[in-house]
């Protein structure tokens, strides 16, 4: 029987699972809620998630979630909208109650950053950076197939940087160019709060004046900080993704605005841009990434 990881990714809506091997195949997902009420709830959903796969073969659990993360000793420092998580010692009270098996606990963006540069869009570059759009804007700086942390483990956090360099002006890159952002913006404008990112897009396609309006400038903006990120950085490439990404108007418009900034600023180069290969599988795949160099197993090459 093939030795298996249980993938774990924990989101503010959904825990995500299933199983990988080590030629990367993921079989068996699925997903249940995130429960909110203690750690000791969460930690017992997930020794649940363990148990129901008592007949396969799993040597160890990889997860990703949420927060700044002490990635060598599984440590939650920080837990994002999971705030009951915060100070959580994950690797050490899950594997005590899974039969004492390995774990490793990895960055959500950082593990998506790590499945693009591993088995993704980015697996033939020494260097990308990832951008995932969601609630918020994460992802992660891929250097030589390792994950840039930086001194307080905050390198690759997009979500809160300045977009407005004027004086008293804080507004941040997630707080006005999330996908969830904008999709208020629209529903503002629309007076509908039914719509999502997938109505959006639609809106967009049937030539809607103002959802245009609003997602030109996201995409511009978008475009704009790709150039920064690539005269910062410098990558082979940048890969864009998220729910959003899974239309492809979406990089197609970013590509677009990329272009023509090109003609009209001082600039050293494009940026290379594509989409994320795994979308929604990419911070389990990321987490499996993680826990084989952790624990020198077989899966990395």
């Amino acid at each position: 029987m093939k030795e298996k990881v249980l993938v774990i990714d924990v989101g503010g809506t959904f825990i995500k699972y299933g199983l990988i091997d080590e030629q990367c195949h993921l079989t068996q997902t699925s997903k249940i809620k995130t429960p909110y009420e203690s750690q000791e709830h969460f930690l017992e959903t997930l020794q649940n998630i363990y148990f129901s796969f008592q007949q396969e073969n799993i040597q160890g659990i990889a997860m990703s979630v949420p927060g700044k993360i002490d990635v060598e000793n599984g440590v939650m420092l920080t837990s994002g909208a999971l705030v009951y998580l915060e100070g959580l010692e994950l690797a050490k009270r899950l594997s005590a109650l899974c039969h004492d098996i390995p774990v490793s606990v990895e960055n959500d963006g950082k593990a998506a950053a790590l499945c693009e540069s591993w088995v993704g869009q980015a697996k033939e570059c020494q260097s990308c950076v990832v951008l995932i759009f969601g609630s918020g804007i994460g992802g992660g700086i891929v250097i030589d197939h390792q994950v840039l942390r930086g001194l307080d483990l905050i390198a690759g956090e997009f979500s809160p940087i300045f977009v407005d360099l004027r004086q008293g002006q804080y507004e941040s890159f997630a707080g006005t160019y999330s996908t969830l952002a904008i999709v208020k913006k629209v529903q503002d404008i629309k007076q509908d709060e039914n719509i999502d990112g997938e109505a959006m897009m639609q809106l967009y396609r049937q030539k809607d004046q103002e959802v245009i309006s609003v997602m030109d400038d996201w995409f511009e903006a978008i475009a704009k900080f790709c150039y920064n990120i690539d005269n910062i950085i410098n990558p082979e490439c940048i890969c864009i993704g998220g729910g959003i990404s899974q239309d492809p108007l979406f990089v197609e418009k970013i590509q677009e605005k990329i272009d023509k900034i090109f003609t009209k600023a001082y600039l050293f180069r494009k940026p290379q841009v594509k989409t994320c290969q795994y979308h929604n599988d990419s911070n389990l795949i990321g987490a499996y990434y993680t826990y084989c160099q952790l624990y020198n197993k077989g899966g990395v090459k």
